[in-house]
């Protein structure tokens, strides 16, 4: 495929030329890399590699090869379809006027620039065309490095411009233009149905006819473009056979069944469409006019007949009706006239040149349409003869609508690849069309999960997408489903995120920054990772490795505790949760919280009174207030008492301490109150004042005073 990286590429043709014979291996090395003397095979390999990658050499290795091998290579980079059957490479050519049969082909071979499709079981290839007879010519094929016939894609190919029988200039009528998303929306809900429903292959490699008809009339993939109606026969087994070949698709054991996604759904949309042509020149047993048509190997011409059709469009200067197309591919193709239906003899294939351009090639943005006539667009111009890439369209990524009955209405304009892809996973496509219609199923739900989608990730995909927040209907049902497979999520390391406010964290929620929420006020992505910091304003961050930070401050009160939010971490909340409980929130004010008698007497059993002294210190820099000893230690101390005493006050503190060192009145005297206060029972005031009045102390009652 296109972007597929460069070093696969290499590395294959460094094993197509393992296995050549060691004189072909010097042979072609000869022409490709012209080495001096007679170097060890390995390194011939690594330098013939290496070679492949010097575009200067390729430049003047592709001018030394004859024209007919030149634009050989131009088809196949402008095609973007690195691998090639042989058969269709030579139709090509015969249609270009060099009907010089496998000549071509082989010299391409021999310089190094071309490489044969070898087995695993191969024999060393002798010769090409002994490898040729070997393999067969309607099943051999041939690859090129990406890297080589790009070099080669401004190659003349001697096509004619068809505007030169039409008028050129701009058409009466609106020019329409697709939005691309017409074959990878059918790509991905064959995907959906394949995984559903694995589809099974005969013998001969045909379709059986259940599946077959079960193609046939879906009515989903029968649906014609949103924009555009176009006679397109059985786009279902398009959509299947396009599948297979770009890769959503394996065949193993006679069934085709669903991979995942490949990485080019991860790219923007006009490198998907990218892919999505260079796969479509795989497909051989369709037909745009007759739908499914098995064929021999190499025999069908819809590939070769479409191919240049666009290479004409590339080579026009205006605007050209699909007769003019149809008329030169009846006259230059070697096979297509013949395999059109007969009713398409007195128009020369008008039909299918149209039923193609106007169902395939708009729909995927390569062609504009106005008044019946077509021309490339610049989507088509990037692709067949390097043009500029197009504008990419504004982002829209509010697209989603989940309704409360789990429908999903899911507007074109803020598609991606990748959403796509995501929602193919656990979401039905129910219609497709301007806004088209998913179903959130459990089936659908259950299987997303298999795939190891997580319920956090698939909600994050929703409220990401969505233009509102899912409903809690529908969150509290998707939960529901995925109960029974998901019951505990475990990470090995995780990014938390404190918001400063509930409603922060929703809106966190609703934009897809993160999945989970934790608390009220804490979240974090669904695989735990990093979310997008950009899109925060952060205050500060925590190692949670190093020890707990002091951002409490204890009132005078000893019982309201104040948080410093800058040096707060994450966890401070669930450590606050368990002692007190928090103050109506202001707005300017910091974050207040209040002790909690009913939780510190449930903390009480569980938690050592040293481990709450050691909290404090290490988080308010304080040892525990004795409010909090009270709130914690009442309950369980002996219970308190009350007495009926007289309050003794002393002129100084002096004589305090004298009255309760001399025998006579400390006998008298309770307790200590303060410096100049003491305690005494009721009953023993009289024998006090004796006392005292014996040494000439008076001791008078406030009445008195």
């Amino acid at each position: 495929m296109v972007n597929t990286p460069a070093a696969d590429w290499s590395a294959r043709c460094r094993t197509a030329l393992a296995g050549y014979a060691e004189p072909l291996l010097r042979s072609v090395a000869a022409r490709l890399v012209r080495p001096r003397g007679q170097p060890r095979t390995a390194d011939l390999l690594d330098k013939a590699v290496a070679t492949l990658g010097n575009p200067p050499v390729v430049d003047r290795r592709i001018r030394d090869l004859s024209t007919a091998a030149r634009r050989l290579l131009a088809v196949i980079g402008m095609s973007r379809q690195p691998r090639w059957k042989v058969a269709h490479l030579l139709t090509t050519l015969a249609a270009l006027g060099h009907a010089d049969g496998f000549a071509p082909v082989e010299e391409a071979l021999g310089a190094g620039l071309l490489f044969p499709v070898l087995s695993t079981d191969s024999p060393p290839v002798e010769d090409f065309p002994t490898w040729l007879g070997r393999t067969g010519f309607p099943r051999a094929e041939v690859f090129a490095h990406p890297a080589v016939v790009s070099r080669a894609r401004g190659e003349p190919l001697g096509l004619p411009d068809p505007t030169a029988s039409d008028h050129p200039e701009m058409p009466r009528g609106p020019v329409r233009a697709a939005d691309g998303w017409d074959w990878p929306l059918r790509l991905a809900v064959v995907w959906q149905q394949v995984r559903d429903n694995p589809v099974r292959v005969t013998q001969a490699n045909t379709l059986f006819k259940k599946d077959l008809a079960r193609l046939q009339t879906d009515e989903v993939l029968s649906l014609a473009p949103a924009d555009l109606s176009s006679r397109l026969a059985e786009p279902g087994v398009l959509a299947l056979l396009w599948a297979q070949h770009a890769e959503l698709l394996t065949e193993h054991a006679g069934e085709l069944t669903a991979g995942s996604f490949p990485a080019a759904w991860n790219a923007p949309l006009p490198s998907l469409l990218g892919e999505l042509l260079a796969a479509f020149w795989r497909v051989e047993d369709w037909d745009p006019l007759t739908g499914y048509a098995p064929r021999d190997p190499g025999s069908s011409a819809t590939p070769t007949a479409a191919l240049l059709a666009l290479l004409l469009l590339a080579n026009a200067g205006g605007w050209v009706a699909p007769s003019s197309v149809a008329d030169w591919l009846w006259s230059h193709h070697p096979t297509w006239a013949a395999t059109l239906p007969l009713a398409e003899a007195p128009d020369r294939g008008r039909d299918w040149v149209t039923a193609f351009l106007f169902g395939v090639a708009y729909p995927l943005q390569l062609v504009e349409v106005a008044d019946g006539t077509v021309r490339l667009a610049p989507l088509g111009r990037h692709l067949l003869t390097a043009g500029p890439p197009p504008a990419d369209p504004p982002p829209f990524p509010q697209t989603l609508l989940v309704q409360p009955n789990t429908e999903i209405l899911a507007y074109r304009q803020g598609f991606s690849p990748a959403l796509l892809a995501g929602l193919s996973q656990f979401a039905r496509w129910k219609w497709l069309g301007p806004a088209c219609t998913l179903e959130l199923t459990p089936e659908h739900t259950y299987r997303g999960l298999e795939s190891g989608l997580t319920l956090p990730a698939l909600l994050q995909t929703l409220n990401r997408h969505s233009a509102r927040p899912v409903p809690p209907a529908v969150t509290d049902l998707l939960r529901r489903w995925a109960s029974k497979r998901e019951r505990i999520t475990v990470f090995s390391s995780a990014v938390l995120v404190e918001f400063a406010t509930p409603a922060e964290l929703d809106a966190a929620l609703a934009r897809g920054i993160v999945a989970v929420r934790l608390t009220d006020r804490i979240g974090t992505t669904a695989d735990g990772s990093e979310p997008a910091l950009t899109q925060l304003r952060l205050i500060a961050n925590r190692d949670y490795q190093a020890k707990p930070q002091r951002c409490v401050t204890v009132e005078d009160d000893g019982v309201t505790l104040t948080v410093d939010v800058a040096a707060a971490d994450l966890l401070l909340d669930a450590e606050l949760a368990r002692l007190a409980t928090p103050l109506p929130a202001e707005p300017t004010a910091p974050r207040r919280f209040r002790l909690d008698p009913r939780l510190l007497r449930q903390l009480g059993p569980s938690v050592p009174l040293t481990d709450l002294e050691t909290w404090f210190i290490e988080r308010t820099g304080r040892p525990l207030p004795p409010a909090a000893r009270l709130l914690l230690l009442g309950p369980q101390a002996a219970p308190l008492t009350t007495a009926r005493l007289r309050v003794v006050r002393f002129p100084t503190p002096e004589l305090a301490d004298g009255a309760f060192q001399w025998p006579d009145t400390r006998l008298l005297l309770r307790e200590r109150l303060g410096p100049t206060t003491a305690a005494i029972d009721e009953e023993t005031l009289p024998a006090l004042r004796a006392v005292l009045a014996g040494i000439g102390v008076n001791l008078l009652d406030d009445t008195d005073a």
